[in-house]
């Protein structure tokens, strides 16, 4: 068992590793784009910012690496990372894994981690390998009526909108090859190897909101948001079994915002949360996801009364 902590070989992100996981996660959000990224109001980031996913992709496939047998069977993957300072192109992320923790019952290993970049923390949050149950709640809808459902909707009946996506090989291993990481490890078609990684039907959340927001002609250049953390449940098993052009549905509820009386145990003000869960095409449940998102416009407002 690895039992130091470990840094692992760095990463530097250009605009074109931005480019290519974009593209192949159908990220639209102007924060990416090299040309959009100068149109956001009081955009302070200089450039195209890398993707979340990107860096949880990353991360994750690093802790994997290094762990080993007994870990690599425990069913679920808990991500759950805060995002500290966003990475900019071409800066380099370094990664420091702390050693794992095993629960007495030998049910759960969790490992924390730290993103850097030369600048600042970029990223600090722990992934768990866990052979528990992580989705004891019923669904809002029985999941093969999603496939009945037109994409870019509102689920009738509940608070979610659907977006619907479909796995592909090519875009997997641009996700991966934008992260970072080497595609051959996940797939290999000569080796008759397709496994997906587990972040990448999980980063479609993006696009999903994107698209919502789009449906309700959110502002996106003038109001402007960031991902402040991810807190995500993954069946690996699941994600197992999805072959390429499999069906994946994935919800996102509407924003819950953070009540003010919240402000003073970290969250900022216009903090808001989504809820997102992804089910593949014969209605099997595959991720569920908590997303937090702030104002970029709290973040400077944070960083100018700091100064």
């Amino acid at each position: 068992m690895f039992c130091v902590k470990k840094s692992v070989t760095p990463v530097r992100y250009t605009a074109l590793h931005i480019d290519v996981a974009r593209f192949a996660t159908d990220d639209f959000n102007p924060f990416h784009d090299k040309h959009k990224w100068a149109r956001i109001e009081g955009n302070p980031f200089g450039g195209p910012i890398v993707l979340g996913f990107q860096l949880s992709a990353y991360v994750a496939h690093a802790v994997w690496s290094i762990s080993d047998e007994p870990a690599r069977r425990l069913r679920y993957s808990h991500v759950r990372v805060t995002y500290a300072d966003a990475v900019r192109v071409d800066e380099t992320v370094t990664l420091t894994i702390k050693p794992p923790q095993w629960t007495d019952d030998g049910q759960q290993i969790s490992h924390r981690i730290a993103l850097r970049t030369p600048r600042s923390l970029a990223m600090t949050g722990h992934l768990r390998f866990t052979q528990k149950p992580a989705h004891d709640a019923p669904p809002p809808v029985q999941p093969l009526s999603l496939n009945r459902i037109r994409d870019r909707t509102n689920v009738p009946g509940t608070e979610y909108f659907l977006k619907r996506k479909y796995m592909t090989t090519a875009n997997a291993k641009n996700f991966l090859i934008g992260a970072g990481v080497e595609p051959s490890l996940y797939l290999d078609e000569l080796d008759d190897r397709i496994n997906f990684p587990e972040l990448f039907p999980v980063s479609m959340i993006s696009c999903a909101l994107l698209e919502r927001g789009v449906k309700r002609h959110y502002d996106f250049l003038g109001r402007p948001m960031v991902y402040a953390y991810h807190d995500i449940v993954i069946d690996r098993e699941a994600i197992g079994r999805l072959k390429s052009n499999d069906t994946v549905n994935i919800l996102v509820s509407n924003a819950r915002v953070a009540a003010a009386e919240a402000f003073g145990t970290g969250l900022r003000r216009g903090q808001q949360m989504h809820h997102c869960l992804g089910y593949s095409g014969l209605g099997e449940w595959i991720f569920q996801a908590e997303i937090g998102l702030v104002p970029l416009a709290s973040l400077l407002a944070k960083s100018s009364t700091e100064t």
